[in-house]
């Protein structure tokens, strides 16, 4: 009589124990929740603090390139190696603005949802640099351009003629035209100056398009302001 009880007991108590080893522990869920919460947010600090990496290091280049613009037409400066320079540090500065601008828009999120501040603050940044280096390039392509315009001037149409070439007692040596730049010279500065040119002009239409791509990714906040600040400019 007494064993029936206790096998149901003992079947009760088993059946029990089951249902308590499968339950998991809200504690235990809560964990799993923090730590993935917080891989994410590490995850999000470290695209983050790359892009203000990449945002910075293109300001620089930005700035770079402003200084050697200054310099083009300066006589104490040699022009191969200048247009040389020109063109490495122009070339690095499109390749950080794109990067720049894929990481920012990879991390923004939503256009209309909240937006981290730090990010709307590279969006600025970013945007602003990109507005200084096409002006840059456009202040580059004038001065390249007054400087063709220079040379061109001074073209000579005939060889170097010989003015004078009585031999005198203190000299055996014939008077020549000044021939510090011979026409091959010339007219190889010249090809110089407008490959430079069409290669600025095809860089700063690629950067005219990446702010136009930048302004219609931007969160929502900014574009407005962006539009409002366009039409007061108008």
């Amino acid at each position: 009589m007494s064993s029936a009880p206790s096998g149901r007991r003992k079947r009760l108590r088993s059946a029990v124990s089951i249902f308590q080893g499968s339950k998991t522990s809200p504690h235990g869920r809560d964990g799993e929740r923090r730590g993935s919460g917080s891989e994410s947010i590490y995850q999000t600090q470290r695209a983050l603090d790359d892009c203000k990496m990449l945002v910075q290091e293109f300001n620089t280049q930005v700035a770079l390139y402003r200084e050697l613009v200054i310099s083009i037409g300066d006589v104490s400066v040699t022009c191969p190696s200048l247009h040389a320079e020109m063109h490495k540090t122009r070339t690095r500065g499109c390749e950080m603005a794109y990067q720049a601008h894929q990481k920012l828009a990879a991390i923004s999120g939503p256009e209309d949802g909240e937006i981290h501040p730090e990010i709307c603050r590279l969006y600025i940044q970013l945007q602003c640099c990109l507005e200084m280096y096409t002006t840059e390039m456009l202040k580059s392509i004038c001065l390249l351009g007054s400087l063709q315009f220079h040379r061109k001037g001074k073209e000579p149409c005939a060889p170097p003629k010989i003015l004078d070439t009585k031999v005198e007692e203190s000299s055996e040596v014939p008077i020549l035209e000044d021939t510090s730049s011979s026409p091959t010279d010339i007219q190889q500065h010249l090809w110089q100056v407008s490959t430079d040119i069409e290669n600025i002009e095809r860089d700063m239409r690629e950067m005219k398009n990446l702010l136009s791509k930048l302004r219609e990714t931007m969160p929502l906040p900014l574009k407005n302001q962006d539009c409002a600040r366009t039409n007061a400019d108008h």
